[in-house]
């Protein structure tokens, strides 16, 4: 509940909605950052899901992992909530932790135990999106062996 300060933001209920779901799954969640990064948002126009990225490197892998992408609605609509807290507890419910989702045109949407560690997805997800649009397509994903090493030497949750 909002105490002081100017009104609330119309993802406030977003927010709430991330909290909720990914408690069960990350315990230690305490912070969710928002923003309308661009090279995100531009793949985010020309991808057709269910995945903004594919994993195209290893820290993309170990730091951010799986990103499912939103279907576009308004900002601040409560579909969009749903839609995420439902996806979020569809990954969690199959094994794979998820720490962001991709709001289609809008922006990611990333969560975490600090705001350093949130951002820190933040940072990872925005320049292998970078790097997906400066590539134009061409890059392969890491192989599922590759992706294995990594889940095994470092614990990731792929």
């Amino acid at each position: 509940r909002q105490r002081s300060g100017s009104p609330a933001s119309k993802t406030l209920a977003l927010h709430r909605a991330i909290y909720r779901a990914a408690l069960p799954f990350s315990p230690a969640t305490r912070c969710v950052i928002h923003t309308h990064s661009s090279h995100a948002v531009a793949l985010s126009l020309r991808c057709a899901g269910p995945e903004l990225l594919a994993p195209i490197t290893p820290y993309f892998v170990m730091k951010v992992g799986h990103v499912p992408l939103i279907a576009y609605q308004r900002p601040g609509a409560p579909a969009t909530a749903e839609a995420v807290a439902r996806r979020i507890g569809e990954y969690g419910e199959s094994g794979r932790i998820i720490r962001a989702v991709m709001l289609e045109r809008l922006g990611p949407n990333v969560w975490h135990d600090t705001p350093a560690a949130a951002m820190a997805v933040l940072e990872e997800l925005e320049e292998t999106a970078r790097l997906m649009v400066l590539d134009a397509g061409g890059c392969q994903p890491l192989t599922q062996p590759q992706i294995d090493e990594l889940r095994h030497t470092f614990g990731v949750h792929w």
